[in-house]
């Protein structure tokens, strides 16, 4: 008999284990295992790694911004039924079309303005198994 289990249970099984080593060693747990700091969060492991930066973006066609290839490339990881944006950092007419749609579609305040509500969605978004759609 095989004994398999999924990497969430496995995960959840080896945390405790991994803390009371670090208790036992004298070392501390104050800083959960498991959660990522607020600087961390707009960094979408394999998908979109550009800054975890998450300033308020709005239309800006003319200037270049790490931070909107990170929106360009959330917004990509995202939604589903929305043209593939150009991850070129330029904040111009399709990505604001692009932003209007998700915030639509997340069901928050449609404005085309990037700010910390929208940044929060797409994060959770982005790094789902999962696509938006409205």
């Amino acid at each position: 008999m095989s004994l398999r289990m999924s990497p969430r249970k496995g995960i959840r099984r080896v945390v405790p284990v991994l803390a009371a080593l670090f208790t036992v060693a004298g070392l501390s747990t104050a800083v959960p295992l498991a959660t990522a700091s607020p600087a961390q969060a707009a960094i979408i492991s394999g998908r979109c790694a550009y800054t975890s930066s998450e300033p308020t973006l709005s239309y800006d066609p003319s200037t270049y911004k790490t931070a909107v290839k990170q929106l360009q490339c959330e917004l990509n990881w995202s939604l589903l039924y929305t043209p593939y944006l150009s991850v070129d950092g330029y904040f111009g007419s399709d990505t604001r079309a692009a932003v209007r749609t998700f915030q639509k579609c997340a069901g928050i305040t449609v404005d085309g303005i990037v700010g910390p509500q929208t940044w929060s969605k797409l994060n959770y978004w982005a790094g789902s198994n999962n696509w938006l759609y409205c």
